[in-house]
């Protein structure tokens, strides 16, 4: 219609012409945002989740033969190690061709792998809130009065002992020749291992919430105030500082190009690793803690909703979730061409297949009361963890495969079941994992 025609009309009916001239700009503005929604984004533009969470994505089809299964795990336990007087603080780990652990009173036992037998212990005149870090030969333990230990991993021999700034925040990690460890005040430091000498410092925007994590030429690290930074990896000048708005949750862990890590608003990450620029992101249902696994095209987060969520790695597609029993916020361990993992107060853990996470095996604590309060530590054909809610102790598992034999015709024999462990005492009191 004219627009002569269309104001007499509108004259006749009695509407203002500044009416008209309104709805006319409403409906120019609908259009525009119509049209900008409909637009396609760039290639540069982050990659939101594809995934609808009301159902099982169906694109997950991992290489996995059916008729031709992969043989379940069986566990028999090795031996236990009952000597720390109090719980244990972090995870065991391995150094020296021993398995070494520290109790939050501040002591520490390098145990022989096969036997379980005490090679040494050492007492620290401190207590221990963080596990301890290790380059292979030596071990290094933070207080919480704000000092680093240095240990010889072969009889326990202290070599040297650094003052912090202020009480730790997040365990040490040995990165090259440096140990990293991050403070309440804020500050990231370089110690030289070798001498214990403060090499450099970095105060972060924040304080860390994550062990520092390496990268080419680089460390990783994540605070509570929402950055992901890398630094050079021996002056911890900025590289790249990449802010969300909420705490980092997960180590960040760097594949490739890219750089993966979880965040407290339930969004796993992608980021590029040149430019700190976001790649794509990803939701979960609940918070995440634990390590992120980058294997292969998989990428594996494991959840406080209980569920390992798998995403792709490049697109951040979730290509499927498996649910457990318990919440997992231990770090996961990779061995045997499976994924080890121990669910929160399930007090059992849990063999799964890779890639497809067939569940293949499982062990039960069998202690009421009790349950691993460490992540896995694999070593050799063995893997061990630490329980005791007032006492630490360290159980070793012997981990084999074994195929199911098929049953002669016209029997009905159940299956032999393997034995359960010997349940250790129950003790009193309660502590979180970590």
């Amino acid at each position: 219609m004219p627009v002569r025609a269309r104001r007499g009309v509108m004259r006749r009916r009695g509407i203002p012409e500044s009416v008209s001239r309104r709805r006319g700009q409403a409906f120019l503005a609908a259009l525009v945002a119509l049209t900008l929604l409909a637009w396609p984004i760039e290639s540069g533009a982050v990659r939101r989740q594809r995934t609808v969470f009301l159902s099982q994505p169906p694109d997950w089809a991992p290489q996995v033969d059916e008729d031709h299964k992969q043989p379940s795990l069986a566990f028999q336990p090795a031996w236990t190690w009952s000597g720390f007087k109090s719980p244990l603080a972090g995870d065991p780990l391995a150094c020296a061709g021993s398995i070494v652990a520290a109790s939050r009173d501040g002591e520490i036992a390098a145990l022989e792998p096969i036997k379980g037998e005490a090679r040494w212990v050492a007492a620290l005149t401190e207590p221990v809130i963080l596990g301890p870090a290790s380059d292979g030969t030596r071990l290094f333990v933070a207080t919480s009065r704000g000092r680093l230990h240095a240990l010889n991993g072969s009889d326990g021999a202290s070599l040297w002992t650094t003052d912090l700034p202020a009480e730790p925040v997040v365990a040490p990690r040995v990165l090259g020749a440096r140990v990293l460890i991050g403070t309440a005040d804020g500050s990231l430091l370089s110690i030289e291992k070798d001498s214990g000498r403060v090499a450099a410092t970095r105060l972060l925007p924040g304080r860390a919430s994550t062990p520092a994590e390496p990268a080419p030429g680089s460390v990783l690290v994540g605070t509570d105030h929402g950055a992901v930074l890398a630094l050079e990896e021996s002056s911890l000048e900025v590289r790249f500082q990449r802010d969300i708005g909420v705490p980092i949750t997960s180590p960040p862990v760097f594949d490739g190009a890219r750089v993966w890590f979880a965040a407290a608003d339930r969004t796993v990450r992608c980021l590029r690793f040149r430019s700190g620029r976001e790649r794509w992101v990803a939701r979960t249902g609940a918070m995440c803690t634990a390590r992120p696994l980058v294997l292969g095209p998989y990428l594996y987060v494991l959840s406080y909703d209980n569920d390992i969520y798998v995403f792709g790695k490049r697109n951040g597609h979730q290509l499927t979730r498996v649910r457990l029993g318990h919440r997992l916020d231990a770090d996961a361990v990779v061995a045997q061409d499976h994924l080890f993992v121990v669910p929160f107060t399930e007090a059992s853990i849990v063999g799964l297949t890779l890639p497809g996470l067939q569940k293949a095996g499982r062990f039960d604590l069998q202690a009421p009361g009790e349950w691993f309060t460490t992540a896995p530590l694999w070593l050799a054909d063995r893997v061990a963890l630490g329980y005791g809610r007032s006492e630490g102790r360290i159980l070793s598992l012997l981990v084999s495969k074994q195929v199911a034999q098929p049953k002669a015709p016209g029997t009905n024999k159940p299956d032999v079941k393997e034995p359960g462990p010997a349940a250790p005492p129950a003790a009193d009191g309660t502590s979180p994992r970590h």
